[in-house]
């Protein structure tokens, strides 16, 4: 959206008749369009009938409604358009000119000064006029730009939200979990799937960053995990024999992911991410790191919680990354929680982190609620800790427990 193009238009205010002609004329003579009013009340009026006038050329002293009473009004902020005002007067005391100019006043002119003058300070005026009016335009453009991406972003956010899990109990086994966005879209994602009768996938992976490449990234990885069409996917692999597939490795699945965002990421992105499989008959959980935070085990019958964890790169930046495929056998009641570094990086007001000693901890304390409000609980905790009404990160927190055979 561009400028319009600024008339010179001026509306010349001024109760003496005489000079009301004299000035009219002389202005009309250096190719301004004049309109006049005899005083202040006439003055609104007239802008009123001539929407396009910015420039108002005034006189001080006059009847109804005076130059410093018209010019308070025009630079109220309540009045509906920008107006370059100028005191036209017979005195030119420095009294005046301050008086004039705490009014709102953009010039002082006094009437005696040589056309010349007052022409070259009217084109002043009508520069500053068109540099306001172009300022305004790309406001406008700014304004409609933030606009369409506010708009873009919460479909964005919508969509993602559409894509977190909705299937939350499976046989002997349950997940429950807390998404919350931040200001700024971003990259965490988490995720559940069941692969076959005995086997349940669950991932959390957090890419680096905020933003829509951030976003679009987490999108195609989400895509990546979760096309778990028949025999032939990203987690399961294609055999001759029956049951005619395999599950694929947890340390496989991600190194796959390495790769492919190697050769496809073009803005250094790169994300981290744990990926585990649970065998709901036995609670035998397989998983692989990739840089992550460590997962926390809920050892429900011991009342205590253990760090589960691993040395690795993070995904999409080094080619001769190696992931790692490791075991744990759950008990009956146990819950294993992912989690984003936007919970244990969260601070509170004197910028301590909550960490992962922290949430660990926090974990435990909770143990005793039931596995559908407990992620929920952790996050209203944290939270609170942070006293803030808005996380600076995402949020994921997902926590699966086995119930046994």
């Amino acid at each position: 959206m561009e400028a319009a193009a600024l008339t010179k238009e001026i509306l010349l205010v001024e109760d003496n008749k005489v000079m009301l002609m004299m000035m009219s004329q002389m202005l009309s003579s250096r190719g301004y369009q004049v309109v006049t009013a005899k005083h202040g009340l006439d003055a609104l009026t007239q802008l009123d009938s001539h929407p396009n006038i910015q420039f108002v050329l005034s006189d001080w002293m006059m009847p109804e409604l005076n130059g410093i009473e018209l010019c308070y009004q025009l630079k109220s902020p309540k009045y509906n358009r920008y107006i370059f005002f100028v005191l036209l007067s017979g005195r030119d005391d420095k009294d005046s000119i301050v008086e004039g100019i705490n009014a709102g006043a953009d010039d002082f002119v006094a009437k005696d000064t040589n056309i010349n003058e007052l022409d070259a300070r009217i084109k002043a005026g009508f520069r500053t006029l068109e540099l306001h009016n172009q300022l305004v335009a790309k406001n406008i453009e700014l304004d409609c730009a933030y606009a369409t991406i506010k708009q873009d972003l919460e479909s964005a956010s919508e969509l993602i939200q559409r894509m977190l899990p909705n299937q939350t109990s499976f046989m002997g086994a349950e997940i429950n979990y807390t998404h919350i966005p931040s200001a700024q879209i971003g990259g965490d994602m988490l995720g559940c799937m069941q692969l076959d009768e005995e086997h349940i996938a669950i991932y959390l992976f957090d890419v680096a960053g905020h933003g829509v490449a951030s976003a679009l990234m987490s999108f195609s990885i989400q895509q990546s995990i979760s096309s778990n069409s028949g025999t032939a996917s990203n987690v399961k692999r294609k055999k001759d024999t029956d049951p005619f597939y395999s599950l694929i490795e947890p340390s496989e699945v991600i190194s796959h992911l390495n790769q492919s965002y190697i050769s496809q990421d073009q803005n250094n992105l790169y994300f981290t991410m744990v990926y585990a499989v649970l065998n709901t008959k036995s609670g035998l959980l397989s998983y692989s790191f990739a840089g992550h935070p460590p997962m926390i085990w809920l050892k429900k019958s011991e009342a205590c919680c253990d760090f589960i964890e691993q040395d690795s790169f993070v995904a999409g930046m080094f080619d001769f990354a190696e992931y790692q495929t490791e075991q744990v056998q759950l008990k009956p009641g146990d819950r294993v929680f992912l989690y984003s570094d936007g919970i244990t990086e969260a601070e509170d007001q004197q910028k301590n982190q909550f960490s992962e000693l922290g949430l660990k901890q926090l974990v435990l304390a909770l143990s005793n609620q039931p596995s559908d409000t407990q992620t929920d609980s952790i996050v209203t905790a944290v939270s609170a800790w942070c006293s803030a009404a808005q996380f600076d990160d995402d949020i994921s927190l997902l926590a699966l427990e086995w119930q046994g055979k």
